[in-house]
Parts: C-alpha cells; sequence; structure tokens
C-alpha cells in the first residue's frame, strides 16, 4: 500500500510521499482512504466539504483524527448516505460531542468514537476520580462536574 500525505508546501525531504493542496483531487480520486489529521486554522476550517468528498475515489473511507472543524458533517453525512463514500471513522466532529439527534449518529457505515487517544502517565485515574466524583455529585442531587481534574 502507498502512503499519501499532504502538505500546504512540501519540502521535498519527507520521508513518504507528500502532495500539495493543489493535488488533492487527482490524488484523492485513486486513495481507498482518506485520514484527515489537519489542524483547524481559518485555511481548514470545513476543508473537507461536499466538493472535496465528490472529489474522492467511490467507495473510499475517510478517518477524522484530526479536528472536528476542519469537515463539513453535514457534507459528510450526504457522502454516507448515496453510499458515495464506504464509510467514515470520527474521533472528532463538530460540535464535540456531537448533538444526539445529528445524522451522522445514524448514517450507513458511520463509527464515532470517544476523543480520549492521546492522554497521558495517570489519565486512566484521572478518569476514574472524575467519574466516581460525579457519581457522588449525582447521588447527592447535586450538579454534576464537567471539568477533569488531570493529576
Amino acid at each position: 500500500m502507498d502512503v499519501v500525505a499532504m502538505r500546504r508546501r512540501p519540502h521535498g525531504d519527507e520521508s513518504v510521499f507528500m502532495i500539495s493542496l493543489e493535488n488533492f483531487g487527482s490524488e484523492s480520486a485513486v486513495a481507498d482512504h482518506v485520514i484527515n489529521i489537519l489542524p483547524e486554522n481559518a485555511e481548514s476550517r470545513s476543508y473537507f466539504s461536499a466538493s472535496r468528498f465528490s472529489l474522492m475515489k467511490q467507495a473510499a473511507v475517510f478517518y477524522n483524527i484530526g479536528r472536528g472543524t476542519t469537515v463539513d458533517q453535514e457534507a459528510l453525512a450526504d457522502a454516507l448516505e448515496s453510499g458515495h463514500l464506504a464509510a467514515a471513522w470520527l474521533d472528532v466532529t463538530d460540535p464535540e460531542p456531537l448533538a444526539q439527534g445529528h445524522r451522522l449518529w445514524s448514517a450507513p457505515h458511520c463509527y464515532i468514537t470517544p476523543h480520549t487517544a492521546g492522554g497521558h502517565t495517570f489519565e486512566a485515574g484521572s478518569l476514574v476520580r472524575y467519574f466516581l466524583g460525579n457519581l457522588r455529585r449525582f447521588e447527592r442531587g447535586e450538579r454534576l462536574s464537567d471539568q477533569i481534574m488531570w493529576a
């Protein structure tokens, strides 16, 4: 399997085949998998739009592990519902968490994972303490915390 990556301005010394933004259409038209790791900035907001999804190979699989704001969620739902994309795996959405009734929850072959990757050494313990603190607040009828205190 060939690996192709995209940069605004390829340097030429990358260890994988690198394309520029201008070449996205021709390269995505033959890619079986497109993985989005774009950061959020003015240029990347809704980068993956209806027009970009239409350029992608029929039955490609799309992954978003970058930022939710880089994907037009409605356009992605359209591409899945029409069958143009075979599947989408989303670790991030916009907004996050995705609204309960959003179309992506029921879109065919759309898999939404909890955005908990990366982490740190003490993450598991911090998450357990966060849950237990909220459980105690719930039992006492108090407002639940939406802030995790990392230890």
